[in-house]
């Protein structure tokens, strides 16, 4: 593709952000709330599909040589349409599409309630816009502006019910842990602007030589990033932030907001490399911690979409882990690894995106029909709505990790990067990376232990609340079917999506790299297995439903141990199936149980439930929240009614930042 066709690409590109700019003007004229939330989803999709289909192509069939573009009289060094930035730009279109179907069919029923929808509406368009915007930005200061609009659109969004008291709670975390990352990174760019005297990413290239300055970019980054994507020690604001928000925006946050600290990490890479080997292991097993807890919190939920938000953590550790890995081949100079290392974690970026946005909307689903989050009040949707829990079970079998779907696929390709590892570097690394991929393995099985909790729990038994009506709407259908195809088709057939990560990292990352270890793999033969394996099943079911057609099926209720007159109340509980698991690492998942024992000849009534308390949240930072504001509540001088006393406070800090910019030019 010659640059002149990719310059007239770029500009349809940019009419495609154009045009959902348009969404947000037809909300403020159109008067009708119906016909402003057609109109605005119509534009949004479309801008979209049109958008999508550009980055996509332009990816695939463009050389990607020209890395900035001039459109629309746009000075070309305010935007950058690189290999990394054009991916993230497909994978947050890819996601959008259909979450915003789902967000007509979502935002339909607080109209048929009677509630303004325009405010979310609005926000929802400038999440999209803003989002897009961050991933293609050449220019820190563009980036940091439209980093702010993200951030304060998902917040805004996110109150959308702020009379409930934890929409407040939630969203106060959501905006606190904003303003640090901002700040962290208003600091990171200086600092990279003060060494190489430019503000844009294109420039941006510093070497270990630089000492202590290179070691403080990475850890700036990795801190104001790190809280974006969720690593623990900073992912505390997840499991109270997605809960809380709309659905629609809860699937984008977790599907594509903190993947934006994923596209940060990995941009940092760019600026600062080769890294150091302390830096990779570092990486490395604070994501192993983060994917180990992130999965082991998630297991003694109660609620559904608390649950999906430390499975979120868990995916992070996940992409970090291979990350991690990166960094440890480049520190030694390694392209094997760092192509299995950064294409795993490219690709899980991409299908943690797919598979959990397709849970999340699912929840969503299920809260409209139930009115309840709580897991322990679920029971028997299957009888109601087997399409729907079909759909869900492809999201939960991926995110598991489970051939034949995509989960499985960029895991595999991280396992390979442990072997790979191991087999280059020697020494201690062959040990290292076999209790690196052991971890990974525990991992999963946990993740397993808990998508069977959720399954069996929600969907399988009776319904332990009285279900008026179970309905999903064709645009929740179409919205779950998009992201379920995408779970089969990146599973049965990853050979174009191995393909495209491969040129992301063929550009801007392994340079001078010939024979990937990505193609290596023979991927034909896993998809061969995929299919024989998905024929036998067919052909079973097949066989199973001539059988019942001419011989028939006897339907009996369920056996009951032993005991007559069995109630819903006395199904398996989702506490009692994760109990032992989660006795085991109780004190870390600050995990406490409360009994009321039944008494005397003929008991009335008994009592038990289980709860699990973040321990960063609970133990460190509400106790050091206590402390500081008991301590503000002592100091009486900045309870002044006189303004004059606070104009001079203003000055006060504004004369401390004059003589900090002095000092430092």
């Amino acid at each position: 593709m010659k640059v002149r066709e990719v310059i007239d690409i770029m500009d349809l590109l940019f009419y495609a952000l154009t045009i959902q700019i348009f969404s947000i003007i037809a909300i403020a004229i159109l008067q009708d709330n119906r016909k402003a939330s057609i109109a605005a989803h119509l534009l949004l999709i479309t801008g979209l599909i049109l958008g999508f289909a550009v980055s996509f192509s332009t990816l695939v069939f463009s050389n990607l040589s020209s890395q900035s573009f001039s459109a629309f009289g746009i000075p070309n060094e305010l935007f950058r349409f690189d290999a990394l930035g054009l991916f993230f730009l497909c994978i947050v279109q890819l996601v959008a599409i259909p979450t915003t179907i789902y967000s007509y069919s979502y935002l339909k029923h607080y109209l048929d309630e009677g509630k303004s929808i325009r405010s979310n509406l609005v926000f929802y368009a400038i999440l999209l816009i803003s989002t897009q915007m961050v991933v293609i930005a050449n220019h820190a200061v563009l980036f940091l502006v439209c980093w702010e609009m993200m951030s304060t659109s998902a917040y805004l969004g996110m109150v959308f019910e702020k009379e409930k008291r934890e929409v407040q709670k939630g969203a106060f975390y959501y905006l606190v842990i904003s303003h640090v990352v901002v700040f962290l990174l208003y600091i990171f760019f200086f600092l990279l602007h003060h060494q190489t005297n430019s503000w844009l990413f294109s420039d941006f290239h510093i070497s270990p030589e630089s000492g202590n300055l290179f070691i403080a970019l990475y850890i700036l980054s990795l801190i104001a990033f790190g809280m974006k994507a969720g690593f623990m020690p900073f992912h505390f604001w997840l499991p109270r932030a997605h809960p809380i928000a709309p659905t629609v925006f809860s699937a984008f946050l977790s599907g594509i907001i903190i993947k934006s600290g994923i596209y940060g990490i990995l941009r940092t890479f760019q600026f600062l490399n080769p890294t150091p080997e302390w830096l990779g292991w570092l990486v490395l097993v604070v994501s192993m911690i983060s994917a180990i807890f992130g999965v082991w919190y998630a297991l003694a939920q109660h609620d559904i979409k608390k649950l999906l938000a430390y499975h979120s953590v868990e995916n992070i550790g996940i992409i970090g882990i291979g990350i991690g890995i990166g960094f440890i081949g480049s520190a030694y100079q390694s392209i094997p690894i760092q192509m299995l290392g950064f294409g795993g974690a490219l690709l899980h970026t991409l299908n943690h995106a797919i598979f959990k946005s397709l849970l999340f909307i699912g929840s969503g689903v299920i809260y409209k029909n139930l009115g309840t989050r709580n897991i322990e009040l679920m029971g028997g949707i299957v009888h109601r709505g087997k399409y729907f829990v079909m759909l869900f079970l492809i999201g939960s079998i991926a995110i598991s990790g489970i051939p034949p779907f995509n989960g499985f696929i960029s895991e595999f390709i991280i396992y390979n990067g442990f072997f790979t590892t191991a087999k280059e570097l020697k020494n201690y690394y062959p040990l290292l990376m076999l209790i690196s991929a052991v971890g990974l393995a525990f991992v999963g099985g946990l993740a397993v232990a808990c998508f069977t909790k959720i399954n069996s729990i929600m969907f399988l038994g009776s319904e332990r609340k009285e279900v008026k009506h179970f309905h999903v709407s064709i645009y929740e259908y179409l919205s779950l079917g998009i992201f379920a195809l995408l779970c089969v088709v990146i599973g049965f057939y990853p050979q174009p999506f191995i393909g495209i990560v491969n040129k992301v990292l063929n550009h801007g990352f392994v340079p001078g790299n010939s024979a990937s270890e990505l193609l290596k793999i023979n991927w034909f033969f896993i998809s061969l297995i995929f299919m024989t394996v998905l024929s036998g099943v067919l052909l079973f079911y097949f066989w199973k439903s001539i059988v019942q057609k001419k011989y028939g099926s006897r339907v009996s209720a369920a056996w009951g141990c032993g005991y007559g007159g069995l109630t819903p109340r006395m199904q398996y509980t989702a506490s009692s199936y994760a109990d032992e698991l989660n006795e085991i690492s109780q004190t870390v998942l600050v995990y406490h149980k409360k009994m009321k024992v039944p008494e005397g000849v003929f008991p009335i009534e008994g009592a038990f439930e289980s709860h699990s308390d973040d321990l960063v949240d609970s133990k460190i930072l509400l106790p050091i929240f206590r402390n500081i504001s008991s301590l503000i509540c002592r100091i009486n001088f900045l309870s002044y009614t006189d303004i004059r006393y606070y104009i001079a406070f203003i000055l006060i800090i504004i004369s401390i930042y004059s003589l900090i910019a002095f000092l430092w030019n």
